[in-house]
Order: C-alpha cells, then sequence, then structure tokens
C-alpha cells in the first residue's frame, strides 16, 4: 500500500513529458484545397508529410474562437491563392493543424 502512495505522489510531483512535439513542417503548402465536413474543416495537399493520413489536416470547429478564426484564415487565404504554412505535431496519423501563416 505504501508503494502505491509513493508511486502516485511521484506522478502527481514528476514533471509530464510530452512524447510527440508541434512543429512547422519545412515545405509550404503551394496546391491546397479547403473542405468542410461534419464539423471539421480539411486542408488537403499531397505536400503534407507522410505520417498525416489522407493527405491532409483538419482543423478542429469545436465552437472555439480561435478555431474558427483559423478556418477564417484559411479560407481567405484560399481566396487570395496564397501558399501556407501550418503547425501539426510529429506522431499522430490525424494531423491537427494548431497554426497558419500565409506564404507569398
Amino acid at each position: 500500500m505504501r508503494y502505491i502512495i509513493l508511486l502516485c505522489l511521484s506522478l502527481l510531483v514528476l514533471p509530464n513529458v510530452a512524447i510527440s512535439k508541434r512543429y512547422w513542417p519545412s515545405t509550404t503548402l503551394t496546391d491546397w484545397s479547403l473542405s468542410l465536413n461534419n464539423g471539421v474543416a480539411y486542408i488537403s495537399s499531397p505536400q503534407f508529410p507522410e505520417h498525416c493520413s489522407y493527405s491532409r489536416g483538419q482543423i478542429n470547429m469545436s465552437g472555439t474562437e480561435f478555431d474558427r478564426a483559423q478556418y477564417a484564415y484559411a479560407l481567405a487565404a484560399k481566396a487570395k491563392g496564397k501558399s501556407l504554412r501550418y503547425v501539426i505535431d510529429d506522431t499522430h496519423s490525424t494531423c491537427v493543424i494548431s497554426g497558419l501563416s500565409e506564404v507569398n
């Protein structure tokens, strides 16, 4: 019993180590499309990293202001014909986009 309590306390006290990390991929999306399906926005491109399933990243439309702003930003970039840089994590096959930037 004492060991279980010590284990629980050590898990609470010691810092958690994240396995994945978010990063800006080096390849800019020059050929991309934007779609909205069942409350999720998808940016599709053959230029996504190989670990992203279906060669796409998703913008979760959970109703937060940030998610709506990201979708609006991608929509405006598409309308202007801009290329995109994006932030994803390096381990999941369902790549969730957590940042966008237009590139000229």
